[in-house]
């Protein structure tokens, strides 16, 4: 059979230049054939212009506070903030708590501290289990995806670093015996947490981070790389509330490559950095002036935020529910789809790398093959029907044309048939994840 093959209309090529700095650049080529020039990649499933993800650490919130957002964020049930938003939006979790501080502050409006935050364990305590059982349920609903750390190892003294090899190891271990396999790594703290890695630098204030020192006893990556992590967060926050691509590679001082990932935390103004990742400050993030940008050019935003910093007695205030509603009429308008950042991340990998090809059938059909996920840090692997919802392609006739994984014609369950976008084109898809807003609360274990 005579064999198109079309690679995606740019191709990220990462070069690292030096062990201890990565300087990355992507390269753009156009490998379009001639032969069915119909064909082409959406940037984003139909029918949205760009991709939205929360990614919030786990600081200041304890279980009640965790259940308390999400339900207005990701269920569409009654609360006391209105009615959910029905979006899907993960979070992270701690595996220990191990901080202090000169001043001790309140976590809640029930004047509780650090140690009511929700972790796996007491303290650092390994054999003591405290929110295990809450953190494996969330994990389960997908209201869970990243790990904000092992911990919180954040010190007065800056020189105390708690978080050794031997309690990730601990947290390994654990989590596999729980099946918990987050793919998102997201550094906290301060100069303490050495187990943070990604942007080492000896000239910067990275210059703590020895996670991915093989000589340091704060050393892990191998474990990270070995446990299914394939994007982290690095410390380095950015101002840029959109991107073109989420994704960077970063090469870890192990030798190792990872993905990184971009994450708007703060604006700069004439009196310096603002940073805005807390949840009184949403009315910041998200204006329409930003969302309507996004929409143009067609870009990923992931947010940074600590949706359970706050302590008052409801998480948003009303300030800063509007912004929230105004974002799910952006995704019910089907301008911006909100997802989840691991769903997000993974959809920015396989549109970049996918390789597929396009025929004709003698019966005159155009037939699509999927193929592989040509990723170029972590290896080829088998396209699978989860790597690829989303997927859209435009097409002359979406009717006409046949959708397969390898040698299996999809289910057409699976298949989305569009009529023509902004752009006047018609278009094939691969479904995204079906909405879930059952809320998650109901069914959670009690403490």
């Amino acid at each position: 059979m005579n064999r198109t093959v079309l690679i995606r209309p740019w191709i990220t090529v990462a070069l690292f230049l030096s062990a201890m700095l990565s300087i990355i650049f992507f390269i753009k080529s156009d490998f379009s054939t001639s032969s069915i020039p119909h064909v082409q990649m959406r940037p984003f499933p139909y029918p949205y212009q760009a991709m939205l993800s929360f990614a919030s650490d786990i600081d200041g919130t304890t279980p009640e506070e965790f259940a308390q957002y999400h339900q207005f964020l990701n269920t569409k049930s009654p609360t006391p903030m209105g009615t959910g938003l029905g979006l899907d939006i993960g979070d992270s979790f701690w595996m220990y708590m191990d901080t202090n501080s000169s001043n001790p502050y309140y976590v809640d409006n029930q004047k509780h501290t650090s140690n009511a935050i929700m972790t796996y364990f007491v303290g650092t305590d390994r054999t003591k289990k405290k929110d295990a059982a809450l953190i494996n349920h969330y994990y389960r609903a997908g209201w869970i995806d990243s790990m904000h750390g092992y911990g919180d190892f954040s010190r007065v003294n800056r020189n105390e670093g708690l978080c050794t090899r031997d309690l990730a190891m601990a947290a390994w271990d654990h989590l596999n015996q729980d099946g918990i396999h987050p793919d998102i790594w997201i550094n906290h703290g301060n100069e303490a947490n050495r187990e943070n890695f990604g942007a080492y630098s000896p000239f910067s204030f990275t210059a703590y981070q020895q996670g991915d020192n093989k000589y340091s006893p704060y050393y892990h990556t191998d474990l990270i790389r070995k446990n299914g992590v394939h994007f982290v967060w690095n410390s380095r926050g950015d101002a840029a509330f959109g991107e073109k691509n989420a994704i960077f590679p970063i090469r870890l001082r192990d030798g190792q490559n990872i993905w990184g990932f971009h994450r708007y935390a703060f604006d700069r103004t004439k009196h310096g950095v603002n940073w805005t990742w807390g949840p009184r400050a949403l009315y910041m993030q998200l204006t329409s002036k930003r969302l309507d940008e996004l929409v143009a050019r067609h870009e990923y935003s992931i947010i940074a935020q600590h949706f359970g910093g706050g302590n008052g007695l409801d998480p948003f205030d009303n300030k800063n529910i509007q912004p929230l509603r105004m974002l799910a009429y952006y995704q019910a308008s089907g301008r911006i789809l909100v997802a989840r950042t691991s769903r997000l991340l993974h959809y920015n990998v396989a549109h970049n790398f996918l390789d597929y090809s396009v025929t004709t059938t003698p019966e005159g059909k155009t037939k699509i093959q999927l193929y592989s996920i040509k990723d170029p840090l972590f290896g080829s692997r088998p396209v699978t029907i989860n790597d690829v919802r989303g997927i859209t392609f435009y097409v002359a006739d979406p009717h006409n044309v046949e959708l397969f994984i390898g040698e299996h014609e999809l289910d057409p369950k699976d298949v989305q048939h569009n009529p023509p976008d902004q752009t006047g084109k018609r278009s094939i898809s691969i479904k995204w994840f079906a909405p879930d807003t059952f809320d998650y609360t109901k069914t959670a274990p009690r403490a």
